[in-house]
């Protein structure tokens, strides 16, 4: 998924510097995962990992890349009955594969009254031509086939996960596979404060669930764990670790109101939320972060180093961002043994989610990623 501060790219520099104090794996918390790429390779290097975020949209994806070491099975009702073959239960590739066929749910042959409640089109609706809503703001965030199917597959999640006997896990891991395969036909830049108003190639293919590969946990390796909340509650409520990697927001930009339909796909729309604005934002103060605000970044910071209970905290953050170098080495040195600080610097190229224009220019191409180290016991 194409994601702010995605450190996928920089994954080969942060294994890197973590094999400097610590070559054993051990017990690692990631309080920002975002889309869990760091957690993801801390696991396939034999860590246990407790991964957290704000954002539903991100739990789901820690639940995928993280939690979970194999896909689950589904029950064949999460099928239309023509599918199900008298089957009770079926894997994951095989639910791909039938949720594939399924088209818009308020066709009456495939809508059951479960689904007919659960605001079925609310994606056509809001976000594509074809709804009304969509088309008095002008919203082309999906083609209207994309649209209708997903709702239809996220409709069919929603009408499951009302079952008292659905398993928690393995929703966030089908949540996880819509929320990648809608991002991909996407009729954006990479984020979602904004559509394109044409349809790009890629928008105007059709949706396909490709599946997702969780992680095996290595031998010998704790279970890993997905969170959704503030990362002082998950460090709180993990206590003490090998390691704290700690990647906060850098800027202004609340993610929120950059990522509104992935979050609206992980939440769902069994109660229609209310939308506003030109592109369609839910409703997010819950999920601000003072991060984003100047005011309110050195707070986070100190929030945060108060929460970590970790032999080594690892601090991630970028050369733009609201809070300078030395206010974050002077915040790591008073939380952990002040002669074992270290910094890390490595260049990478700048994110862009539109090219230079009248309204938006970047000061430069490549930006660098700041990696602040402390030993704390």
């Amino acid at each position: 998924m194409r994601y702010l501060g995605n450190k996928t790219k920089l994954v080969p520099f942060l294994l890197e510097t973590v094999d400097r104090f610590q070559e054993t794996p051990g017990v690692a918390c990631d309080p920002f995962a975002g889309t869990a790429s760091v957690s993801a390779a801390l696991k396939e290097r034999g860590w246990q990992v407790h991964a957290g975020d704000l954002m539903a949209s991100s739990y789901a994806l820690q639940v995928a890349r993280v939690q979970l070491d194999a896909p689950p099975r589904y029950p064949a009702s999460l099928l239309p009955p023509a599918a199900r073959n008298g089957k009770r239960e079926i894997g994951y590739r095989a639910l791909l594969e039938g949720l594939a066929d399924l088209d818009d749910p308020g066709h009456p042959d495939d809508l059951s009254d479960g689904e007919a409640s659960a605001g079925h089109g609310f994606i056509s609706e809001h976000y594509t031509s074809y709804g009304a809503a969509g088309r008095e703001h002008g919203r082309m965030y999906f083609s209207p086939e994309n649209g209708r199917k997903i709702d239809a597959i996220r409709t069919r999640i929603d009408v499951w996960t009302r079952e008292a006997s659905h398993s928690e896990a393995a929703a966030q891991f089908l949540i996880a596979t819509l929320i990648e395969a809608a991002d991909r036909v996407a009729n954006t830049t990479g984020v979602y404060a904004s559509f394109v108003k044409t349809m790009q190639p890629n928008a105007l293919r059709p949706l396909q669930l490709r599946p997702l590969e969780p992680i095996p946990r290595k031998p010998g390796a704790g279970a890993c764990s997905a969170f959704r909340g503030s990362a002082a509650r998950l460090l709180a409520s993990v206590g003490p670790v090998d390691l704290v990697y700690l990647d906060p927001p850098y800027n202004g930009r609340q993610y929120p109101a950059y990522y509104h339909i992935p979050e609206l796909l992980a939440l769902g729309w069994s109660t229609p939320p209310e939308i506003r604005g030109k592109t369609g934002l839910i409703p997010d103060e819950a999920q601000r972060s003072d991060w984003c605000r100047k005011r309110g970044a050195p707070g986070a910071l100190r929030e945060v180093l108060e929460a970590a209970d970790g032999r080594h905290i690892l601090f991630s953050y970028n050369d733009e961002g609201l809070l300078g170098r030395d206010t974050i080495e002077a915040a790591l040195r008073e939380r952990g043994l002040p002669d074992s600080y270290a910094f890390h610097d490595r260049p990478y190229r700048r994110y862009r989610s539109d090219a230079d224009g009248p309204r938006r220019s970047y000061a430069r191409d490549d930006v660098r990623e700041h990696l602040h180290y402390v030993r704390c016991a």
